[in-house]
């Protein structure tokens, strides 16, 4: 097992933490990635999703203004090993700015002062992404051509990866590093997504003069709710509705509602059954009160069952264990830009970095866990190698 140079994976782990970075203002970090990793042997390209993003918003003001950068990728020829071109990703934004940040090592474990979020989410990822490279190098490690995906906005909906030209990749399988799991936890499983808008339409009215006169939007809009499940369904699906807005005035009968959601399942029919009762309660709810509706779905990301037949798996399992862990599969909630390469045809899986907390002032990282998701980016290079009949050494 190769040894890792934890103060050196540490230190480059606190000075990207320092970089803000949140999502649609990564270009400071982008340029210190491409300076790395070129540095490291890879030759580093940038697209253009941060502009397309921008422009897709509407939110285009120039350079000037807007210090956005797009997604980097990143590609390093192996060691003359006849094998697949590997993936390994992760996102250069955090949740919200952490400028000012300060950091703390406490007993191994790295985190704030409380005041913002640490970053780990995913400068964790990035960190053992390097490391891994650089011991590579220095060691002279056999392992077959990689790519490094380093992607944008993937904190305000998959954005990056979304906007990615996938006809740019050449990878067979994937390796996102950016499950909040400790590194020996393969995340094979993941829901798709589909947000819903239901405006409700009623009639305004003097409520103090006239209010027989009106259609309550806002009582349609309550007993609609009132028939929903919300929250976890099953060990599938979660059903959750988080923002709702109308009304102007409390002496005016609410004329509009709008409610805002989500449904998430690993199993697509009930995706589709969660929908479907919420269109029914709604349509039920706006008869009883003479209201009308209307009920938009925007498909967010597609969701990926991976088991231990795929190989993507295995690669993933034997790296663990070349890591000095036991692999466990599991299923997560959330996404991630796993669910974007999936779907376009690279299998892939999300591994822990071990970030805890993450989106929290109380966000922290063990080194540790920095180091073992260091060992399991080596592990799976490691195991690819072995595949290609080189009997690589780690």
């Amino acid at each position: 097992m190769v040894e890792v140079n934890e103060k050196r994976l540490v230190d480059r782990f606190v000075q990207m933490v320092k970089i803000d970075s949140p999502s649609s203002h990564e270009r400071e970090m982008a340029d210190y990635l491409r300076k790395e990793l070129e540095a490291l042997g890879f030759d580093v390209e940038e697209d253009d999703s941060g502009r397309d993003l921008l422009q897709k918003l509407g939110d285009i003001r120039g350079a000037e203004t807007v210090r956005f950068a797009g997604n980097l990728i990143a590609r390093k020829k192996g060691t003359g090993l006849q094998t697949d071109t590997i993936l390994f990703a992760a996102h250069m934004d955090t949740v919200v700015s952490n400028k000012g940040v300060t950091v703390k090592n406490e007993n191994g474990v790295i985190k704030t002062d409380g005041r913002t979020i640490l970053g780990a989410d995913d400068k964790a990822g990035i960190a053992a992404m390097l490391e891994a490279a650089q011991l590579a190098n220095e060691q002279q490690l056999p392992h077959g051509d990689l790519e490094y995906v380093f992607t944008i906005a993937e904190e305000s909906g998959l954005n990056g990866a979304r906007l990615l030209d996938k006809k740019k990749l050449r990878a067979k399988y994937g390796f996102v590093m950016d499950s909040g799991g400790p590194p020996h936890v393969v995340i094979g499983s993941s829901p798709a997504e589909i947000d819903f808008c239901i405006k409700i339409y009623g009639q305004a009215a003097h409520a103090g003069v006239n209010p027989e006169d009106g259609i309550n939007a806002l009582a349609a809009a309550g007993l609609g709710l009132s028939n929903i499940q919300m929250g976890r369904i099953d060990g599938e699906t979660t059903v959750n509705v988080g923002v709702i807005k109308g009304g102007d005035k409390t002496n005016i009968v609410c004329d509009y509602v709008g409610l805002w959601g989500e449904v998430r399942s690993r199993n697509q029919d009930k995706l589709a059954w969660q929908l479907a009762k919420i269109q029914t309660a709604f349509a039920m709810a706006c008869e009883k009160f003479g209201a009308r509706f209307e009920m938009e779905e925007q498909p967010i990301y597609s969701g990926f069952n991976l088991t231990e037949e795929d190989e993507v798996v295995q690669i993933a399992f034997e790296g663990v264990r070349k890591a000095g862990m036991s692999p466990v599969l599991a299923a997560r909630g959330g996404g991630s830009d796993t669910n974007i390469f999936n779907a376009e045809g690279i299998p892939s899986v999300n591994l822990g970095v071990g970030a805890s907390n993450d989106h929290t002032p109380e966000e922290s990282v063990t080194v540790t866990d920095l180091v073992q998701a260091t060992r399991l980016v080596l592990g799976i290079m490691e195991a690819v190698a072995e595949r290609a009949g080189a009997g690589a050494k780690a």
